[in-house]
């Protein structure tokens, strides 16, 4: 099997496009292609490539149950407003017993990245698709292969993918439940491969989609699981999906009131949040979360810092961390509860590095009484660590 990835176009939305759309044709034209459309920025982007170069294609929506809710409303119903033509697959109860009582990170990556595979290669089968094309991007490729999108050809055997990454282990951060997987076509397509995020999004803007899709928060492969901090369950997903919606909603609600729109770029040319979400865990105090030391994942705990709220001071200080994963602020707690919330909202151009998004302390405890309010709830706590030495998830 055969990867095509547009490696070095011009970042021009205008010409970017005219170049991705030649380059579809080369490989497509007159071919079938799956599209997995996730409903976030980076397949979206491929769709709209795929309809614009006229390519005949079957968008493909995998619902694992793990996905979000947006402002009350499930991501299947939000896609397929966006998408009319979508194909929705519920494989919800095939998968999540497979996921419940699991709470390795690299593990759940695979349980996802097996699921994908499994209900992409049926499809593909059963619709007679000659090529898969995804919404693979820079920091996607550069995070799991351990190597610049340069080294890359622009068409590559499976096998040299897999050559490459064993010779560039060091490189490694995480795996991409999308790259290094055989299917039962001539090839995949990866449009947007050598685009950062906020590269896609000025794509979307060039098609004149709505703001809620163009300023849609990044969302992980592994979705809600890798905010899950632990073995999931039917338990805390819910409640996970319940908190995670307070807070991106919370969040973008803040910034519109402020700025007219969910997110800003700001003066370090960062989007503004990049991300912005709840983590929840049984005990996180206790329990080891992601860091990268020396551009790697590690495992380590988190520590809890108790003092005036004075941001620069605080980042600073979790910047310099030594033996520990993060560094944590409490901003309230209940006598009794069953999951500490962890605020997280970064700002980024790629997320390669992420600066943390900096907030009032009386917002950031109006956000914490909120998520008080449920009895499940024990502590809330805002992490105030970059990436490095954090990563943006937790899984």
């Amino acid at each position: 099997m055969l990867n095509h990835r547009l490696i070095d176009p011009p970042k021009e939305p205008e010409q970017f496009v005219a170049s991705a759309v030649k380059f579809l044709r080369k490989y497509a034209q007159d071919k079938k292609v799956f599209c997995a459309l996730s409903g976030g920025i980076d397949s979206s982007a491929t769709y709209l490539l795929l309809k614009e170069a006229n390519i005949d294609t079957l968008p493909v929506f995998i619902d694992h149950g793990l996905m979000r809710i947006i402002r009350g409303v499930e991501e299947r119903k939000y896609i397929k407003k966006l998408f009319p033509d979508v194909k929705i697959i519920d494989i919800r109860e095939d998968f999540l017993p497979k996921i419940y009582g699991e709470g390795d990170a690299e593990r759940k990556r695979q349980l996802f990245k097996d699921a994908y595979s499994d209900v992409i290669s049926r499809v593909i089968k059963e619709e007679n698709c000659d090529l898969l094309a995804d919404g693979t991007i820079l920091p996607d490729i550069e995070e799991s292969f351990g190597v610049k999108i340069r080294d890359l050809k622009e068409t590559i055997s499976l096998e040299e993918e897999q050559a490459l990454m064993e010779q560039n282990k060091e490189g490694f951060v995480k795996s991409q439940h999308n790259l290094n997987i055989r299917y039962e076509v001539d090839a995949t397509l990866q449009p947007v491969a050598s685009l950062t995020k906020d590269e896609v999004r000025e794509i979307l803007k060039h098609f004149d989609m709505p703001s809620e899709l163009v300023f849609r928060k990044a969302f992980p492969g592994p979705a809600l699981a890798a905010r899950i901090i632990g073995p999931v369950t039917a338990e805390n997903l819910a409640f996970e999906k319940k908190v995670h919606d307070i807070v991106e909603k919370s969040v973008e609600n803040h910034y519109e009131k402020r700025y007219g729109k969910f997110m800003i770029i700001n003066k370090n040319r960062e989007q503004e949040p990049f991300q912005a979400f709840a983590a929840i865990s049984e005990n996180i105090l206790e329990t080891k979360v992601t860091g990268l030391i020396d551009g790697k994942r590690s495992y380590e705990y988190p520590l809890l810092v108790k003092a005036k709220w004075d941001f620069n001071r605080l980042v600073e200080t979790a910047s310099d961390l030594k033996n520990y994963s993060r560094l944590l602020y409490e901003l309230g707690r209940n006598q009794v509860g069953e999951f500490d919330v962890i605020i997280r909202s970064v700002n980024s151009i790629d997320a390669r590095n992420a600066s943390v998004t900096e907030f009032s302390l009386e917002f950031l405890t109006e956000l914490s009484k909120e998520l008080l309010k449920d009895n499940k709830t024990r502590c809330v706590y805002y992490d105030i660590t970059s990436k490095p030495p954090a990563t943006i998830e937790y899984v």
